[in-house]
């Protein structure tokens, strides 16, 4: 992308076409981001890490800021009244914006190491500590904030579900918090190798194996919260839909849970035209 093609953005009133995904220059929203790795700071300590940061918050005041500041004061005015809560991993090669083509108000998300859902208090493994802070935007999201589905997504490469077939969750030493934390993925082990959940198109290896598995126990889990299930009985028109999604990193592809079959279905571009 060229300086003088970043330094005069379109007027937000004036609509445009969706670019091609190989038109890097017209990929407005990535375009300072594609190929960043080569100017991220891995060496120069805190310091240059800190100007890296600073760097993007100057240059979102300067190219962005004023592009969506009538949205962000629109939102402020009128409060938040996102339509689905997203409990996505903290991977840092996962952005739930993109990949879902969100914006500002449109997701109500949680992360965390693994995308875990914990259940509900007195369900977990017995002498195992509770863990309230997923329950809570869990229930914050569903009955105050009414959102109309819950989706969870796995990804691949989740160093969460390696750490778990490594026994990290069983630590031969005293446990850390990430011991403690990954110990709640015990059942989504469990259950792929017991049942595990797969693709429709292609075959998975042990790993893909588990991230999809832990999508479909962590629904699981979630189903159990009071909050949700109230919601999903209800079957009328404030009921609440579950939705199970894993994203192949490496090929930019997104899987949906088909909750018939069972199986994890590549979402096709082809299907971009009749949602849009």
């Amino acid at each position: 992308m060229t300086p003088d093609a970043r330094s005069t953005p379109p007027s937000p009133a004036t609509p445009r076409p969706a670019a091609p995904a190989a038109d890097n220059a017209r990929f407005r929203p990535w375009s300072s981001w594609l190929g960043h790795r080569t100017r991220s700071p891995r060496t120069g300590g805190a310091g240059a890490a800190l100007d890296h940061l600073v760097g993007g918050v100057r240059r979102f005041q300067r190219y962005t800021a004023p592009l969506v500041r009538q949205e962000l004061a629109r939102l402020a005015r009128e409060g938040q009244a996102p339509s689905q809560l997203f409990v996505s991993c903290a991977d840092s090669r996962m952005v739930t914006s993109m990949i879902t083509s969100s914006g500002p108000g449109d997701l109500f998300t949680v992360r965390n190491v693994g995308n875990l859902v914990p259940p509900p208090q007195g369900r977990g493994t017995p002498g195992e500590p509770g863990d309230d802070s997923v329950g809570a935007a869990v229930e914050y999201a569903v009955e105050v904030l009414r959102v109309r589905s819950v989706t969870v997504c796995g990804h691949s490469g989740c160093g969460a579900m390696q750490g778990l077939l490594r026994g990290a969750h069983r630590p031969s030493g005293e446990a850390t918090p990430l011991g403690r934390w990954l110990r709640n993925g015990g059942a989504s082990l469990a259950r792929a190798q017991r049942e595990p959940a797969r693709f429709a198109d292609r075959p998975a290896d042990e790993l893909e194996r588990l991230c999809l598995s832990n999508v479909v126990q962590q629904l699981e889990n979630l189903a159990a919260h009071p909050a949700v299930r109230s919601r999903t009985a209800d079957g009328g028109p404030d009921g609440l839909e579950l939705v199970g999604m894993y994203f192949d990193i490496a090929a930019a592809q997104a899987y949906l849970l088909d909750p018939a079959s069972g199986v994890f279905r590549p979402v096709g571009a082809e299907e971009a035209g009749s949602a849009a």
